[in-house]
């Protein structure tokens, strides 16, 4: 089983069926959030933000479809699973707009909603790969939260230059950066530094030689730009 680490808000206004479907998810959330009706799952998803929702599409106050389309109006990533007692034709065209991952026909099996707990969770984690992590050239793989360059999952030591070059790059990869650009930001703290052309081509070359692979095109009389995967 996968580790734990992500939450859902659950509404379910019949007690028993909630119950007994919250344990379930215990399984594979950290935090499980239980909802009796529309509103307040609205509520506990303005307070968690969490990272999938499952909703009974007839509850009270608000029902599933709506809490569904007021949260997908602002936020394109969350993971919601409609459920219904019955096969509405009307009701499941309108949840065709609103990009779930299943609307489940209730009563569902435990398989069932299993499969579809584990997509969930892998669509969440390839999410967060892709806002953090930066694909290059050679295999190697530019981590900017961790500010670090790694390939085959092993962190490659990078001087404070070597470093400095990569968070410049890749702070925006589709950018042609200029000798200039390089100089200023690399040697900022040098400050009584001249522009020297030679410098920035030993940084280059060392690192170039250190990971048996350039990770940078030089485009002539421009600037070097960074090789995106």
């Amino acid at each position: 089983m996968q580790q734990k680490k992500f939450s859902i808000v659950y509404a379910e206004d019949d007690d028993f069926i909630r119950e007994k479907y919250a344990k379930f998810l215990n399984l594979y959330f950290l935090n499980v959030y239980e909802a009796v009706n529309g509103q307040e799952a609205l509520e506990l998803y303005t307070k968690h933000k969490p990272h999938v929702i499952l909703l009974d599409i007839n509850m009270p106050l608000v029902n599933g479809l709506e809490v569904a389309k007021l949260i997908r109006e602002n936020d394109k990533l969350i993971q919601i699973i409609i459920l219904s007692a019955y096969s509405d034709k009307e009701k499941l065209l309108e949840a065709i707009e609103l990009s779930l991952i299943k609307y489940l026909i209730k009563p569902i099996q435990s398989i069932e909603l299993e499969d579809i707990i584990v997509k969930c969770i892998e669509n969440i984690n390839e999410t967060i790969n892709t806002q953090t992590l930066l694909l290059l050239d050679g295999g190697f793989v530019w981590n900017k939260t961790e500010k670090s360059l790694s390939k085959d999952n092993k962190i490659i030591k990078l001087t404070k230059k070597e470093l400095l070059l990569l968070k410049l790059f890749c702070s925006n990869p589709n950018l042609i950066f200029s000798n200039t650009d390089i100089m200023n930001y690399v040697w900022a703290e040098d400050i009584e530094s001249e522009f020297n052309a030679n410098r920035l081509r030993i940084v280059f070359s060392k690192l170039k030689t250190k990971l048996s692979f350039s990770l940078f095109d030089s485009i002539y009389n421009v600037g070097y730009r960074l090789k995106k995967h």
